[in-house]
């Protein structure tokens, strides 16, 4: 079932509507303001809903820096370095709005854009028409985005992208996650982490992907089996040491296009599991290591290593290195791709 009621105003003065996705055991709160995930309510393991990811309470708060949040990302999720990228001999020039880089589409990406919604069945549908040169970006841009909360608490987005113009593109959904609950201002040390993942990419000072793709055996990156956050993000690993945490691109254990696991994240004091499925090639973990957010839900504060993001997505700054899997999305093509965020108790 899918109901709608008004999320409040922004400052433009448009009304903002929150869309709730419920399956009878749990529930999904979605805006159309960035196709933000506001709330994903699923039960604990003593039967107690509880809310798992960060965000604010008001549309007004989604309007505002509210560091991604929840938010759909486009056209670019991650890094282009020094806003700049070459396509068919011709060079393009894009905001540049984190430090030296691009980054999630620029100053006015997809997260501060409204969304045309409408519910088709059990799933919600969100689109937007991103206009050739938007953000520097090349081509007339055709998006959508899908939610459709399953029976067995699965969370199904799926995007789809059509453009009039050879472009790039690379979307995700940069949600916080922590199973410990959205309120209880609670760091995600109790959680463990597995990554179905064999390498990752290296960052530099400004946690751009150089192009430098390392094995993670033998290192404090190596998630390939489960491993306490509470120690690898206190490790004095120059990689983790560097950002104060993760905040790196891991390269899944997987053919292009194949669907399957990418990642587990577990919290053993709620019981709660979020298991994480794409057909994308890499997924940036983001553990909060600049976070510090007074706007929370609730009152709360979100400071450092308050949550874990999974973001799926092609390599960060793949328009630098062709050894990269390509982001180009040929004019008349259709870009397909699905995550699923997988919710259990253990």
């Amino acid at each position: 079932m899918i109901s709608v009621r008004s999320f409040g105003k922004i400052p433009t003065g448009e009304e903002v509507q929150l869309f709730i996705l419920e399956n009878g055991k749990a529930s999904v709160y979605i805006t159309d303001l960035g196709a933000h995930i506001v709330a994903i309510n699923v039960p604990d393991k003593n039967g107690v809903l509880t809310d798992v990811v960060l965000g604010a309470d008001n549309a007004a708060a989604y309007a505002g820096d509210i560091s991604y949040m929840g938010a759909t990302v486009g056209r670019f999720a991650n890094r282009i370095e020094k806003g700049r990228f070459t396509l068919n001999g011709k060079e393009y020039a894009l905001a540049v709005n984190n430090g030296p880089n691009h980054l999630h589409g620029g100053i006015v990406g997809f997260n501060h854009r409204m969304f045309d919604a409408y519910v088709d069945g059990e799933t919600l549908r969100m689109s937007y028409n991103s206009p050739d040169g938007e953000e520097g970006f090349p081509g007339n841009l055709k998006f959508e985005v899908s939610f459709t909360l399953r029976d067995e608490n699965d969370l199904t987005i799926e995007y789809k992208a059509v453009s009039d113009a050879d472009t790039v593109v690379n979307f995700t959904n940069h949600s916080y996650f922590n199973l410990n609950g959205a309120i209880t201002e609670k760091p995600v040390y109790n959680h463990t982490l597995q990554i179905s993942a064999d390498a990752f990419c290296r960052g530099d000072n400004n946690c751009l992907a150089d192009g430098t793709i390392v094995p993670v055996r033998g290192t404090d990156m190596d998630f390939r089996t489960p491993a306490s956050l509470d120690e690898r993000l206190r490790s004095d690993y120059s990689d983790i040491a560097a950002t104060g945490g993760i905040d790196h691109n891991f390269v899944l254990a997987m053919q292009r296009g194949e669907f399957k696991h990418a990642a587990e994240l577990y919290c053993a004091d709620t019981g709660i599991a979020l298991e994480c499925l794409t057909d994308q090639p890499g997924v940036q973990i983001y553990t909060g290591n600049g976070t510090n957010y007074s706007g929370g839900k609730a009152g709360a504060h979100y400071g450092i290593h308050s949550a874990v993001c999974l973001e799926t997505q092609n390599f960060p700054n793949a328009t630098s290195f062709d050894y990269f899997p390509s982001p180009v999305l040929k004019a008349g093509e259709e870009f397909y791709s699905k995550t699923v965020y997988r919710f259990s108790v253990k």
